[in-house]
């Protein structure tokens, strides 16, 4: 690479790598300042943020896909000084990251995603915090879908004293999650405003939506596939998915 000018990837928007060791990768990607859209498939390293010396003069970016990783424990470092790399991301895309424990951030770094999507991360018994869920502002739509081990999708840190709003979620599909036993374990307070659309597919086990107080004004129904329109409702959220369980 060295015998091309670096003029040459200042324009280049978007890039896919496909294999590759964080030692060759991240050498090559600083290349591309301006990234918008970077996906990522068949890599083997333990975080996909880079070190600070590996970063060079890369921008945020707007669009991250992971796929297919090897040893990916998290997306970044707890004390990553580049969280601004992703202060941007609208769009996230987790994919057949088998040994991914959970979407771990920083309290700046995911603040202005508006969609998260992740399926076949098989290791995933829960997909985030209360303290990050918090911090998904402009988050308008979630979709899990076929992590065979997810248990929760906001794991339990404790302090039951939160108020928990996620503010502008509106799609929420939870898709094939054959352990799932609820959205959230812990007696927190939960309120969303905007949610008007669940789908809950396949998940025998979900016995019930959250322990704690539970505020969906919007929700009117909660449906059972992607492609009919067959749902039901009973009074309220907690009441429909407990109803749903019994009748198994």
């Amino acid at each position: 690479m060295d015998q091309f000018p670096s003029a040459l990837f200042q324009d280049i928007k978007v890039l896919v790598v496909r294999g590759g060791t964080r030692s060759s990768m991240f050498p090559f990607i600083r290349r591309f300042c301006n990234l918008d859209s970077f996906k990522l498939c068949d890599f083997n390293f333990k975080y996909t943020v880079p070190c600070k010396g590996d970063a060079g003069t890369l921008s945020p970016i707007r669009n991250l896909e992971l796929e297919n990783a090897i040893n990916l424990n998290h997306i970044w470092r707890k004390d990553s000084e580049l969280d601004h790399i992703l202060s941007n991301l609208r769009p996230l895309t987790v994919r057949g990251c088998d040994d991914l424990i959970n979407i771990r951030a920083s309290s700046s770094s995911l603040q202005n995603l508006t969609t998260l999507n992740v399926s076949f991360c098989d290791m995933m018994t829960n997909l985030v915090t209360p303290s990050v869920i918090k911090n998904l502002v402009q988050l308008t739509t979630m979709r899990v879908k076929y992590c065979t081990e997810m248990t929760e999708i906001v794991g339990n840190e404790g302090d039951y004293h939160q108020t928990i709003v996620v503010s502008k979620l509106k799609c929420l599909e939870l898709i094939n999650l054959q352990s799932l036993t609820s959205f959230c374990p812990g007696n927190y307070t939960f309120n969303f405003p905007c949610l008007e659309e669940l789908i809950v597919e396949q998940c025998p086990r979900l016995k019930i939506f959250s322990e704690g107080v539970l505020s969906t004004p919007q929700l009117q129904r909660v449906k059972q596939s992607r492609y009919c329109e067959k749902w039901s409702w009973t009074s309220d959220l907690n009441t429909t998915i407990r109803q749903r369980y019994t009748e198994k």
